[in-house]
C-alpha cells in the first residue's frame, strides 16, 4: 500500500513540476543579467546558481544521454575580434525540451539568439554547466517571468 501511494505522489509531483513552463518572481527576475557566450564560457564557475541569459549562434552536434531524463550538449558562438575562433559552453537539457533543442540549427551560420539558464555545478563529476529552461520570456506586470520553448 505504502509503495502504491509512493509512486502515484511521485507521478503527480513529476507532471506538475516537468509539465509546466518555469516561472520566476520578479525579484529573480531583476537579477538575471545578459552575457554573450565568449564572456560567459571565461568564468563559468562564477555564476554557479545565477540565472542568466547567454546570447548564442549555434548548437554543438553532438547530444549525449547523460541521466534518465537529461541530455548533455553544447552552444556556440562566435569570439568578437578572433575572425575562425569560437566559444562554447556545456548546457543540459531536460528531456521534455529536447525537441526544441534540436530545431536550433549545428552550423555556425546560425542566427544570434537567447537562451535562458541557471548555471549549476555537479560537484561528483566536477562539471559545471548552463541547465537550459527556455528560450521566451513572457513578464507579468507585477515583474514575474514565465520561461517557455
Amino acid at each position: 500500500m505504502k509503495s502504491i501511494l509512493f509512486l502515484l505522489v511521485t507521478i503527480l509531483i513529476a507532471a506538475n513540476v516537468f509539465g509546466k513552463p518555469v516561472r520566476y518572481d520578479a525579484k529573480a527576475w531583476r537579477a538575471v543579467q545578459t552575457y554573450d557566450l565568449a564572456t560567459l564560457s571565461k568564468n563559468l564557475d562564477a555564476h554557479v546558481r545565477e540565472l542568466v541569459a547567454v546570447k548564442f549562434n549555434f548548437r554543438g552536434k553532438d547530444i549525449h544521454h547523460m541521466k534518465p531524463d537529461w541530455y548533455e550538449s553544447s552552444i556556440w558562438a562566435p569570439i568578437p575580434d578572433q575572425p575562425g575562433k569560437f566559444a562554447h559552453v556545456s548546457v543540459m537539457v531536460a528531456k521534455r525540451d529536447l525537441a526544441a533543442f534540436k530545431s536550433i540549427a549545428t552550423d555556425s551560420s546560425g542566427v544570434e539568439a537567447t537562451f535562458y539558464g541557471r548555471v549549476e555545478h555537479d560537484v561528483q563529476p566536477n562539471f559545471t554547466f548552463l541547465r537550459l529552461v527556455g528560450r521566451n520570456a513572457n513578464i507579468d506586470a507585477a515583474g514575474n517571468a514565465t520561461v517557455t520553448w
